[in-house]
């Protein structure tokens, strides 16, 4: 995570010169950002901030920016041509912003990004050019919204580590199960959302937790040192309908979020991203609506916690801002790359299937109660001490005999209702 220090022009000297790849729902906040902090940022920083080239998808468009029309381009050449001291990524996906990313760095800039997808999955390699050509790559915007998690990490541990780190990171679904909670539909939390800018027409990647592992494998990186693309999050999607994991939660006594984890197991890193069952007055449970929340478990007595909102232009736009403002450089923490495993620990789980009571007691060793609802149209009980190995065993023989199930681990603490079965 080493990048080399930058030293930016002030402002009684030439302005720092920025180009932007992007100007959507982020991109513009944070354009609107400059706009408006720029006497702010003169005083508190002694920065002057120049928005040269803006790279686009249709210049034609019109934004809610206050910049020349000239400065956008659809042309990714175009856009690198320019020799601007800092680059701000805010595109997304893999292309262009892996070729963008890598020549930033290739000639000695900074390069600034959000892009969680691009550094899951290339960011040992544009960490090693920053190391190379004497650039910075500067990333804390792609966690946690306006939840500074990796700067959190960096900044507050020294030179500790965690034992693990989890939390909420997708404020997209955060907001959907908060809905769901006070029983909107899934076709209306997700119109909300979208209308609020915290969703995109397709949220699937937010609901099936790809987007949460992506950060969560940034965390592994922060935290354990686990380098991207060594260790794969063992994901559990909320999809086809979030709204029964939400039922099921509630009916064993909790409440339902979904959870990214990563932490070391003997000797090995594991991470997760999966719906949880949390304590209704817990700190998990509390958490609604776009907000994220982080706990970094490093052996004190509680763990260290932070939380803000964490979807929506204006906190990705503001973690972005904060690293334009930052010339440290990440630290820089070798250790060797710990192997990864499947988290083996054995746990509580909320089990539901709509088919018979009698096929859940047949393929649930030690089976305790069972319940129903009030029309028999599903059945549910806890099974606990099981692995995710034996939880997903037992998925599969329920879903042979014509079940549709679901499962949902339960957290520790939490005082479930109804007796308990044995995996």
């Amino acid at each position: 995570m080493a990048t080399a220090t930058r030293t930016y022009p002030i402002s009684t000297g030439a302005p720092l010169r920025v180009d932007l790849a992007g100007c959507g729902v982020v991109g513009s906040a944070l354009v609107r950002a400059l706009e408006h902090g720029g006497d702010a940022l003169r005083e508190r920083h002694g920065l002057r901030v120049s928005v040269g080239r803006v790279l686009v998808r249709e210049p034609e468009k019109r934004r809610d920016v206050a910049l020349d029309p000239s400065v956008f381009t659809r042309d990714v050449s175009t856009f690198l041509q320019s020799n601007a001291d800092l680059v701000v990524e805010a595109i997304g996906g893999l292309e262009p912003a892996l070729t963008i990313a890598r020549a930033t760095l290739e000639r000695g800039a900074t390069l600034v990004t959000a892009n969680k997808a691009l550094l899951a999955t290339h960011g040992s390699e544009l960490a090693a050019l920053a190391l190379r050509h004497g650039a910075s790559l500067r990333y804390d915007a792609a966690v946690g919204g306006g939840v500074p998690v990796l700067r959190l990490i960096q900044n507050a541990l020294g030179a500790g580590t965690p034992s693990r780190v989890r939390g909420i990171f997708n404020g997209t679904t955060n907001f959907v199960l908060s809905r769901l909670e006070d029983g909107w539909t899934l076709d209306a939390a997700l119109t909300e959302a979208r209308s609020r800018g915290f969703a995109e027409a397709d949220a699937s990647r937010d609901l099936d937790g790809r987007d949460a592992a992506d950060k969560i494998t940034l965390v592994a990186w922060a935290a354990l040192g686990v380098a991207p693309g060594t260790l794969e999050a063992d994901r559990r999607s909320l999809l086809p309908d979030p709204a029964r994991f939400g039922r099921l939660a509630a009916r064993v006594g909790g409440a339902l979020r979904q959870v990214a984890e990563c932490g070391v197991q003997d000797g090995h890193s594991y991470a997760i991203v999966e719906p949880l069952v949390v304590a209704r007055d817990g700190a998990l449970a509390r958490t609604r609506d776009e907000q994220n929340h982080v706990e970094l478990h490093t052996g004190w007595s509680a763990p260290l916690s932070a939380s803000g909102p964490g979807a929506g232009g204006l906190p990705t736009a503001t973690s972005l801002l904060s690293d334009v403002l930052s010339t440290g450089s990440a630290a820089n923490r070798p250790r060797p790359t710990l192997p990864s495993t499947r988290d083996t620990r054995p746990s509580t789980w909320a089990l539901e299937t709509n088919a018979s009571p009698s096929d859940i007691h047949a393929e649930v060793r030690e089976c305790g109660v069972v319940r129903t609802d009030a029309d028999a149209s599903c059945a549910w009980t806890i099974v606990s001490a099981a692995t995710r190995d034996e939880i997903d065993d037992i998925i599969a023989r329920l879903t042979a005999r014509g079940g549709d199930v679901i499962a949902i681990r339960v957290d520790d603490g939490v005082a479930v209702s109804g007796s308990e079965s044995h995996a």
